[in-house]
């Protein structure tokens, strides 16, 4: 028997103020209006969208692409009940796509994942930005917090907390009290290549182990996101 296989696009969600949002038309009821501009100001426009506050699901995939706004991170979540495959696009330099990368190997892939960002003004006045994320307990609640694989807050005797280094996280070297914003800024990015070369080498291989595709249907369904995905059609 003949059979025909339509390829599904990708559901696009993007963070904006601690939101999930994805691109809808003007005219659909959930639609709200959100003028950009351009960080170098030399562009602007408006956009419509939905706000959802988490998302649920299973991660089938992570993957990385390079695009015009810098590496992202592609979180790829199951079908949802419509037939979509929801798809979390999170730069790597934002507060959100580290913080992913700095818990996703505490995660339990063989169960579903609550995500939700969040941004909040902190006590000392400044923005505290993230991805919560969330598994299941016994119960079937998600009340099971997954937390940093690489930096661990130990409480000290005074009640102050010292942030201890592990699983090979890089560590300033020198003394810190001399640090320039410049040297700061060379450590904060040889972290981040760190836990980026921690998930390709660590997490992503555990994807492709997972299941083989045991038909023709699966394997073309496998290659959706790497071959047949446009990219310049990411919403962002």
């Amino acid at each position: 028997m003949s059979k025909e296989l339509i390829f599904k696009r990708g559901l696009w969600f993007n963070i904006i103020d601690g939101t999930f949002r994805v691109q809808v038309s003007q005219d659909h009821p959930d639609a709200v209006r959100r003028d950009w501009k351009s960080t170098d100001g030399k562009s602007s426009g408006t956009k419509y969208e939905r706000i959802i506050n988490a998302l649920f699901g299973f991660i089938r995939e992570v993957s990385f692409q390079e695009g015009e706004y810098g590496t992202q991170i592609l979180v790829k979540l199951d079908e949802n009940e419509d037939g979509e495959t929801p798809i979390v696009a999170l730069g790597t330099g934002t507060r959100e796509g580290e913080d992913f990368l700095k818990k996703l190997p505490n995660i339990d892939l063989s169960k579903e994942v609550r995500l939700r960002p969040f941004s909040f003004t902190g006590e000392a006045n400044d923005e505290v930005r993230g991805m919560e994320i969330m598994q299941q307990d016994e119960d079937g609640n998600f009340k099971v917090k997954i937390t940093n694989f690489f930096i661990e807050q130990t409480k000290q005797a005074d009640g102050s907390f010292k942030r201890v280094m592990k699983n090979g996280y890089p560590e300033p070297e020198g003394d810190t009290d001399m640090y320039s914003k410049d040297d700061w800024k060379i450590y904060f990015l040889s972290a981040r290549k760190f836990i980026i070369a921690y998930a390709k080498e660590n997490v992503l291989p555990k994807f492709g182990a997972q299941r083989p595709p045991q038909s023709l249907e699966e394997q073309m369904e496998r290659q959706e996101i790497k071959d047949e995905t446009d990219y310049s059609q990411i919403p962002f």
